[in-house]
């Protein structure tokens, strides 16, 4: 009989962006089977989900709160351009013109997995929009789709205003690395027992209640780990608590 046991990560160790991203692609793959899930599994992924949720809010918030005004204007001026990409796109899904409610349909689709770039924390919003933006450039249909709906200029604004924001924001973390860590979010212990807990069940039914669906997910969540583990991890993951100090 195998026996699945998940590689060592110090999920606690982990910076507060790098622990966000970790939680969140872990979220979405536990989705991606969430009917082939036990309830005790879908229970778990939802507390993860719901205190991920909050600890992305609270990263967006202390991450603002340290910008310089330069920086404030740029990351407004992102999100209000993304947010009229977004309207236009709407206010022509019901046109009685059928080129333009196609245009705005393909668009719609395509940018339905980043409806909540905004709101997420600031690297991972910049992340995502370089996706949406590199993905956009590649494709030849969305491009047109975006003249139809004469929206080009939004897109292209949208990139300069991201790319500005990601060198100024990156020049600033630079600027401030002397001066000591940020500190952590209150809210990362709890989304990291959650996390815990999560691995735990999935650990769990791998060894004993398997099927394809719960190995595949096994398998990606443990090479996530195996990649977060190169880059912040060392030790177990426990939360810190007196008898368990962090190393």
């Amino acid at each position: 009989m195998s026996n699945f046991l998940f590689s060592v990560l110090y999920v606690a160790k982990l910076t507060i962006n790098n622990a966000f991203s970790l939680f969140k692609t872990t979220i979405e793959l536990g989705r991606a089977i969430e009917p082939q899930l036990t309830p005790v599994l879908i229970a778990a992924l939802n507390q993860l989900a719901i205190d991920n949720e909050k600890f992305g809010k609270e990263i967006n918030k202390m991450q603002k709160s340290g910008l310089t005004d330069d920086l404030k204007l740029l990351d407004k001026e992102r999100d209000s351009l993304y947010a009229e990409i977004k309207r236009v796109i709407n206010s022509y899904l019901k046109s009685s013109e059928a080129n333009k409610q196609a245009a705005a349909k393909l668009l719609q689709l395509f940018l339905t997995p980043y409806l909540d770039a905004a709101v997420l924390p600031l690297n991972t919003e910049t992340d995502i929009l370089v996706e949406i933006l590199n993905k956009y450039n590649a494709a030849s249909d969305l491009q047109a789709a975006a003249k139809t709906l004469d929206i080009v200029g939004l897109f292209t604004a949208l990139k300069e205003k991201n790319t500005a924001f990601y060198t100024g924001y990156h020049d600033r973390l630079t600027e401030n690395s002397g001066r000591g860590k940020t500190s952590g979010s209150s809210l990362k212990p709890a989304v990291v027992a959650s996390y815990i807990q999560f691995s735990s069940a999935v650990e769990q039914a791998a060894n004993l209640t398997p099927n394809p669906e719960i190995i595949v997910l096994f398998n990606k969540m443990d090479d996530l780990r195996k990649k977060y583990h190169l880059l912040d991890g060392s030790g177990k993951d426990t939360p810190s608590t007196p008898e368990t100090p962090a190393k």
